[in-house]
């Protein structure tokens, strides 16, 4: 006789149990997060939103959210101004040969570091580190540049820091751990030079580490004004933020005679300067969107590539 098979115990599920306090703490990072986020995120979101409202809007200063009518005016006063593209294009020109600059300097210098067969290897990181904290001041820098010819040149918004002691030992730590040694030996073996171990193994494999490099230069030569402010004066070679400096500067400093206009003279030179006001945001946005585009496409490198050099350093 045969007996029917035992039905199979119905799977439970596991719940854990979750204390008032768990979730009390859940919701508390939840609400701490969101608003961390938001005044991020908010910022560039009222710059986008005042660069797209009508002059009078903007200048009523009633925007939170979105604004009530959308107005490119602010963007075809942008497109119509050619000293300000002048700037955008010196801008980027600036920063993608001052970011190769940086890159050729720092990278063969950090690989050279992070061989402890290198004669002198202790001294010459004490020597980019002490730079960190001395400096001869802007009047020595200023007379420098001027014995070199570079006052009034684009070389001089180029020329700039090559070498940041940080990024050399985050470079130099990157090279040190996240490249097997034996891959370097089987190299030497096989008769490669230590040049040709740096070009063909080396820089390849370091993807990840020259973006974080390239992306901090870049973020860096991109934001920058005060240098074109000192050494500069001549407004063809001005960069994008230093114009919208001298935008900003114009429209706060502007005098008019009242007594001698009339009200339609007055009207159009209030939506003058209220569009000046939605401009300066379009300009800003626009300034920021280049980096705003290209940051999502080195994230997962910059991530990577940060935290191999603070870890392990």
């Amino acid at each position: 006789m045969t007996t029917a098979p035992a039905k199979a115990p119905a799977r439970r599920r596991n719940h854990i149990k979750r204390s008032r306090g768990d979730v009390i703490f859940d919701t508390v990072n939840i609400i701490i997060i969101a608003l961390i986020t938001l005044t991020m995120i908010y910022p560039m979101w009222y710059v986008l939103i005042v660069s797209f409202a009508t002059p009078e809007e903007a200048a009523l200063g009633r925007l939170y959210f979105w604004p009530k009518t959308f107005s490119i005016e602010a963007y075809q006063k942008v497109f119509e101004t050619k000293s300000i593209w002048i700037g955008y294009a010196n801008t980027v020109f600036y920063t993608v040969v001052h970011t190769l600059y940086v890159l050729i300097l720092t990278i063969p210098s950090a690989y050279a570091l992070s061989k402890k067969q290198l004669p002198g290897r202790v001294v010459i990181t004490w020597y980019f580190f002490i730079t960190m904290f001395l400096s001869g001041g802007l009047i020595p820098s200023y007379m420098l540049n001027k014995s070199l010819g570079l006052i009034n040149t684009r070389w001089i918004m180029i020329l700039g820091m090559g070498v940041g002691y940080s990024n050399l030992v985050i470079t130099r730590t990157f090279f040190q751990t996240s490249i097997p040694q034996e891959v370097y030996e089987s190299a030497y073996i096989d008769g490669a030079s230590e040049w040709q171990t740096f070009i063909r193994i080396a820089v390849p494999l370091s993807g990840a580490i020259i973006a974080v490099m390239a992306l901090y230069a870049a973020v860096g030569t991109w934001g920058s004004w005060y240098t074109a402010f000192i050494y500069i004066t001549d407004q063809t070679k001005w960069p994008l933020q230093l114009r919208l400096r001298q935008i900003l500067i114009e429209n706060q400093t502007q005098s008019l005679d009242i007594q001698q206009m009339t009200q339609e003279d007055i009207a159009m030179m209030q939506h003058q300067a209220f569009l000046m006001f939605t401009t300066k945001y379009a300009i800003i946005f626009i300034a920021c969107l280049p980096m705003l585009i290209l940051y999502p496409f080195v994230q997962k490198y910059f991530v990577k590539g940060v935290m191999i050099g603070s870890l392990k350093g």
